[in-house]
């Protein structure tokens, strides 16, 4: 195993506040670390990030935010024995690609850098 990165850039097309954009990473397989987000300077406080896998589900929702950071997203596990919520996180498997939409941007090219970090497989 070994920690690897795919870079993706969203470019975004439309009004101010308005404009929207999507991509894909490569696929990737393994667990996912983190994710870096770096939101173009000029992005508005109104821009919405969200990001699902191929099965559509999604692994992280950024809403009204233009603020850099890094996030390490987990999901919540499920005691299926007993169907209810456990209070333990996991990573989230990786097997495909992630793809990211952005909407309520400016137009802007990158829009949004992303730096996906996972633990390869």
């Amino acid at each position: 195993m070994e920690i690897s990165s795919e870079t993706i850039e969203i470019k975004t097309v439309g009004a101010d506040a308005a404009a929207i954009g999507s991509g894909k990473t490569p696929a990737m397989m393994g667990f996912l670390l983190d994710i870096e987000l770096d939101f173009h300077a000029s992005a508005p406080a109104t821009t919405d990030v969200t990001i699902t896998d191929e099965g559509g589900n999604a692994i992280l929702t950024v809403t009204d935010s233009n603020t850099d950071a890094v996030i390490a997203p987990r999901q919540k596990l499920v005691d299926n024995a007993n169907a209810a919520i456990t209070n333990s996180f996991e990573r989230f498997p990786l097997n495909g690609q992630l793809s990211f939409a952005v909407a309520g941007c400016n137009a802007l090219d990158p829009a949004l850098t992303a730096k996906v970090r996972y633990l390869r497989l």
